[in-house]
């Protein structure tokens, strides 16, 4: 019996004296998207070159459906990046409606929508002037596009943009 007592009062003062310092998360890294590299060329209400998509950090975060989508569900590509040397960030969606694999889409089968990060300035494909041709590659994760978009404040055309986009999904 004293030996029980004696074990269990080393138990109880070894797990009192311990002095472990408080554990610390470690950082997490930063996952790069992938290869989301951009060549989009602006023109109108913005003016320039978007090479890249940012870190995703707060609401800013990117995404894409890429090759997990299938015919008649919506295929989305979300992003955000600057134009040039600007630090403005500006928010990216193409969105297929009703996906019908790799190919061709035009103004009827998707939108494009242009925003600045505040909401304030916001370009789509509203009016029936405007026109897109969109291409998809077969691996759901890449192509073209060519569009010509209204501004949503103002209701006269705006931007056009022309050029590759990448995501990864």
């Amino acid at each position: 019996m004293l030996r029980a007592a004696g074990i269990v009062a080393l138990i109880v003062l070894t797990a009192c004296g311990q002095n472990n310092p408080a554990a610390v998360a470690s950082p997490s890294p930063v996952i790069a998207q992938g290869n989301w590299t951009q060549n989009l060329t602006f023109t109108g209400g913005i003016s320039g070159q978007m090479t890249g998509i940012l870190a995703d950090t707060g609401d800013q975060v990117s995404a894409c459906t890429g090759s997990k989508t299938r015919n008649g569900e919506q295929w989305a590509d979300t992003f955000f990046g600057t134009v040039e040397a600007s630090s403005d960030v500006w928010q990216l969606a193409f969105t297929i409606n009703n996906f019908r694999g790799p190919g061709t889409y035009h103004y009827a089968d998707m939108s494009i929508v242009v925003r600045s990060f505040d909401k304030t300035k916001v370009w789509l494909n509203a009016a029936s002037r405007d026109t897109i041709t969109f291409t998809l590659s077969t691996n759901q994760q890449s192509g073209t596009v060519d569009a010509s978009l209204t501004d949503a404040n103002s209701g006269k055309p705006g931007l056009k943009i022309t050029g590759q986009w990448n995501c990864r999904g």
